[in-house]
């Protein structure tokens, strides 16, 4: 589109009578006098309904209030001539983003219905108070065309419970009546004028942001009814329509809406209304909660019970870990283990005095005894008493919160008299940390666990109950107190879920002497993270029904030498897979046909040859679509991406990818990948990425590069002539921010442009991800065409979200508003970050709540 000039009304509007004067006075005066009478704080958020925008708010106003955070809403609504469907993010409890597609009848000649595209943010300055109200500032229209260009400032306030206020100033559009002078302009001049324009999609036209010579008025009420669900509202608007009013599509009789709300559901809201004294309208609302689960129950086995030792068993385990940590008297403690009664006492002592124990460790004569109870010098005395007698080299004993707050000492007295309890558990060369709390530990009456067998009849029993589980087991080793299982979740969407089966299971088949279980996640291969689990801690946090995390779980990144895993690959490799799965493709926001869909059947299968190497492909055949083809591409760049109707029209039948992977590891905490073949629908060729993922840290740096050759539109071998050499480095971040992920990625595109790609998501603990992107590269607005530079809306829903079912499976969409060659990037060419991220510390984390005993 080309830029036109402003319509009436678009620029700085006409000065009105005085009745608008009065308006403004007059309902300035009595929120003024109502907040004078409400002296006290709304407990809770006022639940506003939901605009013909899709904000909050009352009718076709904003107001300042907010939706819970993190939901998502989907809707639509109507009046004469014009049609809008919205999609509203609650992207943190202060800020709400929306999204806007209307159609516009009788608005541009060259279309029979215009389709305009409208971003918006509102942010609340602040919440409501015993006397303050809520007050919020929003743009209707960041990037955009500029057809609902404006801005606003509000504020709202809650009266008796079920009545809620607000009136705003509005900029751009929303100052067409009940005028006043800009405040704004008063203090800044420059702020007195206004010139917007409309037609060149993609730009933000920071110039014109609350400018303007005059400002409007609106303001409106919410009284929710005694009727449950049933609300009536009220509002004036002092936007005039009046770019619409000049085309002939809408020009309103009357500033005064009226409506009805009505709640079906805590997620479906309906409305009715009279608007502009001329026209009804409607609107929907469907709202989801991404925050929490939608079916708690899926439609799965429930986990196995909880298999406790007995007191006895826990002790021997323990006594046994003990040993372990001294290297030089382990075969002499192992001997003495079952006739030491001394150390057994002195266990049990520490058992008695707290029972909650996080580390033992040995510094320079010195038992320091982390806890998590309490610290005191009483219990420290107590403690030290425990070592009368004993002769060793150690001097005192320390009890220490963790944190460096809490802490006491005392000195250990020893005497001549004949040692209470052995002290060769205690040397200090080579003991390291014990962690987490392996004292910490509850008397549970229950089986002793699996009965004692060979290990491969025990290993086999292992594999059978994980099997059972959906949990794919590569390698089992039971060596000492330790047991050693390679696994692969490809059912549980949450990890934890995984390890909390695996967990259970364990309880019931490992031998009872097993004090530690080091599970080691496997991805094509390569093991990818190591969760260490303590025995006793775990039967502690499950008898209690208390989380699993942080008391007795460790995660650790993977040796590199790996024996067990590598002596089972005989038995492992090849392995096949296959599925057959239906596929959804969408081309949206075409003027001519602002929907295209295409329903697709896929099959898919592949063989890993060894650890980390596999070959694998796709064919997908259309079954439905009403793509529009007549329009061809006007792009000026190279046709990486605009000719995507042609692959998916001429190719309808066709190789979705046909590649060989080898992924690998160069450190612990340092991947790799490379690939070759035909990688995507629209390209093949060559390369590979590597992801640097620091232990223990929230930040992780990776790199990739490709050489690829655009393939013909029939999508089968053929290639075309165009090549090109693209590659990017990335850094990812995730936040402890409201769970937010940031991802900047900088480097060469498909079509040769150079630039950078900034990325941010908010991830919830169900696995719902939404968020936005925006690239800029070296391509100019008018190169690049409509909409000026890449963006879009990012959406990743997992299929467990929406029906009960436990399944990795997802609904990944990309929304751009438009799609263009600049800024384009190669399908898959930086999967390790997600490949890595199911297992990280910070997803495991995030999920903690799940990793509850049931």
């Amino acid at each position: 589109m080309e830029k036109r000039a402003p319509l009436p009304g678009s620029g700085t509007a006409a000065r009105r009578g005085h009745g608008s004067r009065w308006f403004a006075l007059l309902t300035g005066t009595a929120l003024l006098a109502l907040s004078a009478l409400n002296d006290r704080a709304v407990a809770q958020p006022f639940d506003a309904p939901t605009t013909l925008f899709g904000t909050r708010g009352v009718i076709a106003t904003p107001s300042a209030r907010m939706a819970p955070d993190g939901e998502l809403s989907v809707g639509a609504s109507f009046l004469q001539n014009n049609q809008h469907y919205n999609l509203g993010f609650q992207a943190l409890p202060w800020l709400e983003a929306s999204f806007r597609y209307s159609g516009l009848q009788h608005f541009d000649p060259d279309y029979k219905v215009y389709f305009d595209r409208a971003f918006g943010l509102k942010m609340r300055l602040w919440n409501e108070g015993d006397w303050m109200p809520a007050v919020a500032v929003g743009i209707d229209d960041i990037i955009g065309t500029g057809v609902y260009n404006g801005e606003y400032l509000v504020a709202s306030k809650n009266f008796f419970g079920d009545l809620d206020t607000s009136i705003g100033l509005g900029w751009g559009r929303r100052s067409g009546a009940a005028e006043i002078t800009n405040p704004l302009a008063l203090v800044f001049p420059s702020f007195k004028n206004r010139v917007s324009y409309y037609g060149q999609a993609g730009g933000a036209d920071f110039n014109a942001f609350f400018h303007g010579e005059k400002v409007g008025v609106f303001g409106g009420a919410v009284w929710h009814t005694p009727l449950e669900g049933l609300s009536l509202l009220v509002e004036y608007d002092s936007d005039r329509y009046a770019q619409e009013s000049a085309t002939g599509n809408f020009t309103p009789r009357s500033q005064v809406n009226y409506g009805i709300s009505y709640a079906l559901s805590a997620e479906t809201q309906l409305g009715l209304s009279w608007l502009y004294g001329k026209s009804v309208g409607g609107n929907f609302a469907l709202r989801l909660d991404p925050v929490h689960s939608q079916y708690p129950q899926k439609i799965e086995a429930p986990p196995p019970a909880f298999t406790a030792r007995t007191d006895e068993q826990q002790r021997a385990a323990l006594t046994e870990l003990l040993a372990q940590r001294d290297p030089r008297r382990a075969q002499a403690s192992r001997l003495r283990q079952s006739r030491n009664a001394d150390r057994n006492n002195f266990i049990d002592g520490l058992w008695r005095l707290g029972g909650d124990y996080r580390d033992v460790e040995v510094r320079q004569g010195v038992l320091d005894l982390t806890v998590t109870g309490t610290v005191s010098e009483t219990r420290c005395t107590a403690t030290a008493r425990l070592m009368q007698g004993v002769p060793t080299y150690l001097i005192r004993i320390r009890l220490h919160d963790g944190s460096g707050r809490r802490s006491a000492s005392c000195a250990v007295p020893h005497s001549v008299e004949a040692p209470l309890v052995s002290a060769a558990f205690l040397t200090e060369s080579d003991m390291g940390p014990l962690t987490p709390a392996a004292f910490q530990i509850d008397t549970i009456d229950a089986s002793a666990g699996a009965t004692d067998g060979d290990p491969q009849a025990r290993a086999k029993a292992i594999r059978a109950a994980l099997t059972a589980e959906n949990i794919f087991v590569m390698a089992v080793s039971v060596a000492d107190s330790d047991l050693t299982l390679y696994y692969a979740n490809y059912h549980y969407q949450v990890e934890s879920d995984a390890l909390d089966r695996i967990v259970r299971v364990l309880s019931k088949e490992a031998p009872p002497n097993v004090e530690r279980f080091r599970l080691i996640a496997v991805n094509a291969g390569v093991p990818v993270q190591e969760f260490d689990v303590l025995r006793s801690p775990a039967e502690r946090s499950y008898q209690q029904e208390d989380q699993l995390l942080g008391r007795a779980l460790t995660i650790t990144p993977p040796a590199m030498n790996q024996p067990v895993l590598a002596d089972a690959a005989a038995d492992i490799y090849p392995r096949f897979t296959w599925g057959l799965y239906p596929q959804l493709r969408q081309a949206l926001f075409d003027p001519n046909r602002p929907l295209g869909i295409q329903f697709v059947a896929a099959a898919g299968g592949g063989v890993e040859l060894a650890p980390g190497l596999s070959l694998m492909g796709s064919v997908d055949v259309s079954i439905f679509d009403t793509f529009d083809t007549g329009r061809t591409s006007d792009s000026l760049l190279p046709h990486v991406r605009s000719d995507f109707l042609k692959y998916f029209s001429k190719g309808k039948t066709g190789i979705g990818d046909l590649e060989a992977d080898y992924r690998f590891r160069l450190t612990p905490t340092l991947f790799g990948r490379v690939r070759t073949g035909y990688l995507e629908s629209m390209f093949a060729g060559a390369g590979g990425e590597i992801l640097w993922r620091p232990e223990n840290a929230r930040w992780a740096l990776g790199a990739d590069i490709y050489e690829v050759w655009q393939r013909d539109f029939d999508r089968l071998f053929g290639l075309q002539h165009y090549r090109q050499t693209t590659g990017h480095v990335s850094l990812y971040y995730d936040s402890p921010w409201y769970n937010l992920d940031f991802q900047l990625r900088a480097g060469q595109y498909l079509a040769g442009d150079r630039g950078v790609t900034f990325q941010i998501t908010r991830r919830f603990s169900t696995g719902v991800e939404i968020g936005a992107f925006v690239t800029k590269t070296n391509v100019s607005a008018a190169q690049f065409g409509e909409g000026s530079f890449d963006k879009g809306i990012i959406i990743r829903i997992p299929l467990g979200w929406v029906a009960p079912l436990e399944t990795q499976s997802q609904i990944a969409m990309d929304l751009r508003p438009v799609q263009r060659d600049g800024g384009q990037t190669l399908g898959g060419d930086a999967t390790l970050f997600d490949e890595t991220r199911m297992t990280s510390e910070g997803e495991i984390f995030r999920s903690a709540p799940q990793m509850a005993g049931r």
